[in-house]
């Protein structure tokens, strides 16, 4: 070989073993990079994907957020018991935060009502009203039992965890409504459980936004007749729970079989008694514990002319008509149909039975 091609030969080596270099310098940055895009690139598919998985990647350096708009919210609730965020592994999951509510954000919600106390179509009409209607379930147990179930299952520091996530993941949920909601019904045994006060604490210093409340009762009379009503049913005769406007055959069944009850009187003294005490244990709790709230009766929200009640709802929430609000206007958003007797005297068989019971008591009043 001359000089001339070993020469060639040596340049070509060097151009080579250059080339594999630069080839690893480039593999290794590469590397990094991906390392580093990979929150980034996490992220961004978190943004379009609604359904999130535990991760065990460390995201110290940069915090993944939930997205604006979620089509599943992640934690429990005791209608829905598989959620998979929990106050265990919660670091796992992006991290919730309330969209500013004076940019528009979605307003969180508790709305604490017993049942058989017209929440479902005041909570219908009053996001209807307020632009979008949202809907509404009772999420921490419909029934004693089930309040006892999940609230017991939760400490204190997890109940406070839970209803700031919970509602958060809700707005979420919910982002293109003005509210979002969910119902309590309280029960006295439940809501002095340690998981009960740890939401009510939570719910009474958290600021980022505040949680409204909307505490709402109803003549416990009526609560009484119509949750008589509905143990009328049988097999043979089944009544939905709330009938659509227009939902003539629905209507026609509730009213049939909202007369002809006969209430039982051996404790309705008693009964009465312990829904006021309930009440009152309840609003003192909310005042002594500052929580900021609204109180609303069913009584003036549809027992009256004017649209008053509907509009101090609607100022405390900070969304909605809040003047120059007519009940026409009201009554226009209903989405569910009215379906109580108005007068005792036509819902009750032993109506006598019990005007006679009440009258020239404390409770006389309740009679219509």
């Amino acid at each position: 070989m001359n000089l001339s091609a070993m020469a060639r030969s040596k340049r070509t080596i060097i151009l080579s073993a250059a080339s594999i270099c630069m080839c690893i310098l480039l593999a290794t940055a590469n590397l990094f990079q991906s390392s580093w895009d990979s929150t980034i690139v996490f992220q961004s598919i978190e943004s379009t994907s609604n359904h999130f998985r535990p991760s065990s990647r460390n995201t110290k350096d940069v915090e993944v957020l939930l997205p604006p708009c979620i089509d599943k919210v992640l934690t429990k609730s005791s209608r829905r018991r598989e959620g998979n965020l929990t106050f265990a592994n919660r670091h796992q999951f992006p991290k919730c935060e309330y969209a500013p509510i004076e940019e528009g954000g979605t307003v969180p919600v508790i709305f604490i009502v017993n049942g058989r106390s017209g929440s479902d179509v005041t909570w219908a009409t009053l996001s209807t009203l307020a632009g979008n209607v949202s809907p509404i379930g009772e999420h921490t147990g419909e029934n004693r039992v089930k309040a006892m179930d999940f609230l017991g299952s939760m400490t204190e520091e997890e109940g406070a965890w839970w209803v700031k996530e919970h509602l958060c993941q809700f707005t979420h949920y919910q982002c293109r409504a003005p509210l979002a909601a969910f119902k309590w019904k309280p029960f006295v045994d439940s809501w002095s459980l340690p998981a009960a006060q740890g939401i009510l604490k939570q719910i009474a210093s958290f600021d980022q936004p505040k949680i409204k409340v909307i505490f709402m009762t109803r003549n416990p009379l009526d609560v009484l007749i119509s949750k008589a009503k509905y143990k009328k049913q049988n097999k043979r005769n089944r009544i939905e729970a709330h009938c659509q406007l227009g939902d003539e055959e629905c209507i026609r069944k509730q009213k049939k079989m909202g007369t002809g009850i006969s209430l039982p009187t051996e404790n309705l003294l008693n009964n009465l008694e312990d829904s006021f005490a309930a009440f009152n244990n309840f609003t003192d709790t909310l005042e002594e514990m500052n929580i900021g709230h609204v109180k609303t009766t069913y009584e003036d929200l549809y027992n009256r002319d004017d649209a008053e009640e509907w509009m101090k709802i609607f100022k405390y929430l900070g969304r909605g008509p809040s003047k120059n609000l007519t009940m026409e206007n009201v009554t226009a958003a209903f989405a569910l149909a009215p379906t109580f007797q108005k007068n005792h005297s036509e819902s009750l068989a032993n109506y006598a039975k019990v005007r006679d019971l009440l009258s020239g008591g404390k409770y006389e009043e309740l009679l219509h």
